[in-house]
């Protein structure tokens, strides 16, 4: 028999699950408790006990993102930074592939409908986001695998901006993520054109 915490702990997390398949498909100002519960066969009460108000929902969904984009990004943490940047392409094509919107991208577009404190840690975790680009460009060019004109910090924000705005034209053109990450190779002196 389990514990209590652990079923406590478990309908959290299925709560947050839910909610992360509902934000990254509708967006978070789409969707309510009630959706919740009702998927989940629970009352209100019980998304209330661990999320007293939708704020604090949506700060743990951005802050679990944020957990989540260390892990992944110290897990690349020895690959060479072309390899590295294949990595960083395949964050969009795993969301595209679920026919959903990226985290940052979901937030983002939501920003100035946001609670502050959601705000806040959206800002976060997308400047995260974006540091690990420019830290790939970066050490590229430093090892001679990337060679670009401009500064590490102007490349970087290109190759997350392009990321960001392909994955949302591939809703309506699904050649367009491989169109830019081919052209983010050219733009880094990775292939010939």
């Amino acid at each position: 028999m389990k514990p209590e915490t652990d079923a406590r702990t478990d309908t959290r997390k299925k709560i947050l699950d839910l909610a992360e398949v509902l934000m990254l498909s509708r967006g978070f100002n789409a969707f309510s408790y009630q959706h919740i519960s009702g998927e989940l066969g629970v009352r209100n009460a019980a998304i209330h006990y661990h999320f007293p108000k939708k704020t604090d929902l949506g700060v743990a969904l951005i802050e679990r993102y944020r957990r989540r984009f260390a892990r992944y990004v110290e897990a690349q943490a020895e690959l060479p930074p072309p390899a590295q940047l294949d990595r960083y392409f395949s964050l969009a094509d795993t969301y595209y592939n679920k026919q959903q919107i990226c985290p940052s991208g979901i937030l983002s577009a939501e920003l100035h409908t946001l609670p502050p404190e959601m705000r806040q840690s959206t800002a976060s975790f997308v400047e995260e986001m974006r540091a690990w680009a420019v830290d790939i460009v970066r050490r590229g060019q430093a090892a001679g695998a990337m060679h670009y004109l401009g500064t590490p910090e102007g490349m970087g924000t290109i190759v997350f901006a392009a990321m960001q705005g392909s994955l949302q034209l591939a809703r309506l053109d699904g050649t367009a993520l491989d169109e830019v990450k081919q052209q983010i190779r050219l733009l880094l002196g990775m292939v010939q054109a």
